[in-house]
């Protein structure tokens, strides 16, 4: 019987796909508080949950006259702070959780990225992950960091693997495992012979010298990766130890994993070589009935402007802007393109915007405890998938709580939930097969071995 990975996807923000801070019951207020975080952490942890996924935008949702005023309006992924700062306050807080942040490939620069992620994974005790994105907000990046033309969708994903290949050769080939001595008698901290200096000179990064952190836990961060597109998938086959994907049906998303699968094995990697998980949004209650119209309220919580912005967001596409009576094919957008291939199916830009509300986000799961629980195990059991991501409803630490109280306790019953378990990497805990990275993985041919 296969056991659920669980994570809890999260955005350091008032809202994340719901837009559900309108409501009463909503508690994001404090996002900007480590006290917010910590009480999420204790809970997931308390739960048994695998990790927190800090999902992040470094831009906004924006159109050709700049930011909509809905956008500030609705708090559209603005005011989005910065996750990475929080982690290891988190770290601190609980012994068992893992984190996993969202980095872009096109953003930063590998040898700071290298640096950031091996001295959290020092922080936390192994216990960090990387989301590699490579930014879908083209039009953010290049007026906030002023990175130029817009680039490319398939050009970002070669620009990523560049990254990719970078970063690894830092955390892999630099230091070999012995390198620190630690010696005071003799006064030698390393052996530089067993200090080697990083040589790369590619089509996006040149770097030449040493990595200056000592090898971590797990050297590399584990590796996270949602990318939609065939491109993304195939990025995802090749790079990610986890995928993450927002299929809403039990044939969309066996037709999903089977392809990754299939795609990984092409690199030489075998199925349990990655761990998929699918994005669910979870309401549950006492009885059917409340848990049907609290799934309702929540629908019915964002503006038709807040979903909008939403979606400008996720394409650049302004929908608002759009002529309401011809099909989303009359505008076009150089990112985005998963979300713009599940709405331009012919559908009027009018029909589009009423059906958000509907379709806005992936799996939902409504019910009482039982039918939850029977829920998750039917769609993890006729997929393939290794767990969920369970998504915010109404924001907060109640969010979790709910889920945590009514129905983990019948996960556990059922054997479908890893045991509490004593503190372990992140890489450990996902695949008990060690801290390092896998032999399969790309990352490995990189591996300094001593002389």
């Amino acid at each position: 019987m296969k056991k659920f990975i669980l994570g809890a996807s999260e955005l350091m923000s008032m809202g994340f796909y719901s837009s559900a801070w309108t409501d009463d019951r909503n508690r994001t207020d404090t996002f900007n508080t480590l006290a917010h975080w910590q009480n999420i952490a204790r809970t997931l942890d308390r739960g048994g949950f695998d990790f927190l996924f800090f999902a992040d935008v470094i831009g906004y949702p924006m159109d050709g006259d700049g930011v909509p005023d809905a956008v500030l309006e609705g708090a559209i992924q603005t005011p989005s702070h910065d996750p990475i700062t929080v982690v290891s306050g988190l770290a601190a807080t609980v012994d068992r959780l893992n984190f996993v942040v969202t980095a872009s490939t096109t953003a930063e620069r590998p040898f700071m990225h290298a640096r950031r992620f091996g001295t959290l994974d020092h922080l936390t005790g192994g216990r960090i992950g990387w989301n590699i994105v490579n930014s879908d907000n083209q039009t953010a990046l290049v007026r906030l960091l002023g990175l130029g033309a817009i680039t490319e969708h398939d050009t970002r994903y070669d620009r990523a693997d560049e990254f990719i290949d970078l970063c690894c050769k830092l955390w892999e080939g630099s230091w070999e495992d012995d390198a620190v001595k630690l010696d005071r008698d003799n006064a030698v901290y390393a052996d530089p012979r067993k200090v080697h200096s990083i040589t790369h000179h590619g089509t996006h990064f040149d770097l030449e010298g040493n990595f200056t952190v000592i090898p971590s836990p797990q050297r590399t961060p584990t590796l996270f990766q949602a990318g939609a597109s065939p491109r993304g998938r195939q990025f995802a086959a090749q790079t990610a130890e986890c995928v993450y994907v927002q299929e809403n049906s039990v044939g969309s998303a066996r037709a999903t994993v089977a392809d990754i699968r299939a795609r990984a094995a092409s690199f030489g990697r075998e199925p349990g070589d990655i761990k998929i998980l699918n994005g669910v949004s979870i309401v549950v209650a006492a009885t059917e009935e409340e848990a049907f119209e609290k799934r309702r309220e929540l629908k019915a919580a964002p503006t038709d402007e807040m979903l909008a912005m939403h979606f400008l967001g996720w394409t650049g596409i302004n929908l608002l802007r759009l002529d309401p009576q011809l099909p989303l094919s009359q505008a076009a957008s150089e990112y985005g393109h998963s979300t713009i291939a599940r709405y331009d199916d012919g559908r009027s830009v009018g029909e589009i915007i009423a059906s958000l509300r509907e379709t806005l986000g992936g799996l939902t799961i409504t019910g009482t405890p039982q039918q939850v629980a029977d829920a998750m195990e039917e769609y993890l059991d006729s997929t393939d998938l290794d767990g969920f991501l369970v998504e915010p409803t109404f924001g907060g630490e109640p969010s979790y709580r709910e889920f945590v109280d009514l129905v983990v306790p019948l996960l556990r019953e059922r054997g479908r939930m890893n045991p509490s378990v004593d503190p372990s990497t992140l890489r450990e805990r996902l695949f008990a097969n060690g801290d390092r990275v896998g032999d399969r993985h790309r990352a490995a041919k990189f591996r300094v071995t001593a002389e």
